[in-house]
């Protein structure tokens, strides 16, 4: 034996009995681990009765407990603990986004979580926003496909911060949320909702200003007029065109009222979807206004109340009534040169347009009253 080694002394077997008793308590707790984590995670892939959609505000600083009753308050989560855990278990359980979320009873807490971060992972859906929709309608479908809450959404549109940072100088988003077809993810940021189809809408509307530079040009110098005011003649023609063909005909109807000095009464778009949208966006403004089931009624063209009426208020209205498409959009840029004033709806969902007030009369004769339904000009004596 080497000097100053120390001799080992063998195990007894009250060590080997210790030494293995710890070795099956740690296989036993591992194994428990592995089976708690192996139900944990099947029960977090588990979904349930999918129930309707819920908008659930979600309070910065909320914790996995709190956040987990609360979600259970409102039948979003059936097991607040198990969910808690969940959370804190998850990696990214921590990021979870303040602010309004669109969640579903019966989701599974996989699928829950992933909404909660605004995680990449969860499903996206198309989205398609039919040409002259307006922000109620857009509202109206990104709840039915669970992308982000409707009265979210609406403040998003009116939000004066983001309207600003887009460069919209107006009250709300309307006509600038573009008619297109969206991938966008379930439970979305409404204001990131918002972003996207005012983007679609600015790249659309610059590359067919810069198709028709010269004619926009001459608009603006003549009429001091701007994007707002394109987009807004535009969202009213689409609102009046049978079919797309039609729209630069009905626009130039609305330029020939509104430059030509005889034309009475003067400077008055007179469309009947105006006032409808006025009723819809203000119902309490004007009495006519406070039955409104999407019928625009004589009364309401009366009705001076209403600051949609035009009828009643020269020019433009005060913002757009819907979101136009590009053909709209390029009909106010560039409309064709005719002699009419009037149109009235014809056969085939067409229009006949007439040059004075007499023949438009006679047309609305000739058509029956059913059929004179849209921009008869009622009111006016040009002739």
């Amino acid at each position: 034996m080497t000097r100053g080694a120390r001799s080992r002394k063998p195990r007894g077997p009250r060590q080997r009995r210790w030494a293995r008793r710890l070795w099956a308590s740690a296989g036993l707790g591992l194994l428990g681990l592995l089976v708690l984590g192996g139900a944990l995670w099947s029960w977090s892939r588990r979904s349930g009765l999918l129930g309707e959609p819920i908008e659930v505000q979600v309070e910065p600083g909320q914790g996995a407990l709190e956040l987990s009753r609360a979600l259970a308050s409102v039948g979003v989560v059936e097991r607040p603990l198990w969910f808690s855990l969940y959370l804190r278990l998850t990696p990214t359980g921590g990021a979870v986004v303040p602010g309004v979320h669109l969640l579903r009873p019966g989701l599974a807490p996989a699928a829950l979580v992933a909404r909660l971060t605004r995680s990449r992972s969860r499903p996206s859906t198309k989205l398609t926003i039919p040409e002259g929709f307006n922000q109620f309608q857009i509202a109206e479908r990104l709840l039915d496909r669970e992308i982000a809450p409707r009265a979210a959404f609406l403040a998003a549109s009116r939000d004066r911060e983001l309207l600003t940072e887009l460069g919209i100088r107006a009250t709300s988003a309307e006509g600038y949320l573009f008619p297109a077809t969206y991938d966008l993810h379930l439970d979305s940021d409404p204001k990131l909702v918002v972003r996207t189809l005012v983007r679609e809408t600015f790249k659309r509307f610059d590359a067919i200003a810069a198709r028709h530079a010269e004619r926009v040009q001459a608009r603006q110098s003549e009429s001091g007029w701007t994007m707002a005011e394109f987009i807004t003649l535009a969202s009213i023609v689409e609102k009046e065109a049978g079919a797309p063909e039609e729209d630069g005909k009905i626009a130039s109807v609305f330029y020939n009222r509104l430059r030509d000095e005889t034309f009475r009464p003067r400077q008055m778009l007179q469309s009947d979807p105006t006032a409808g949208y006025g009723c819809l966006l203000e119902p309490e403004r004007a009495e006519t206004c406070r039955n409104y089931a999407g019928i625009v009624t004589p009364a309401m063209l009366r009705d001076a109340a209403n600051l949609y009426n035009t009828y009643k208020h020269p020019g433009l209205p005060p913002g757009p009534i819907s979101n136009p498409s590009e053909s709209a959009l390029e009909s106010v840029m560039d409309p064709p040169d005719t002699p009419y004033f009037f149109f009235v709806a014809g056969p085939a969902k067409r229009h006949i347009f007439s040059r004075t007030f007499s023949e438009h009369e006679r047309v609305i004769t000739r058509s029956g009253p059913s059929d004179a339904t849209k921009s008869s000009a009622r009111d006016s004596t040009n002739d």
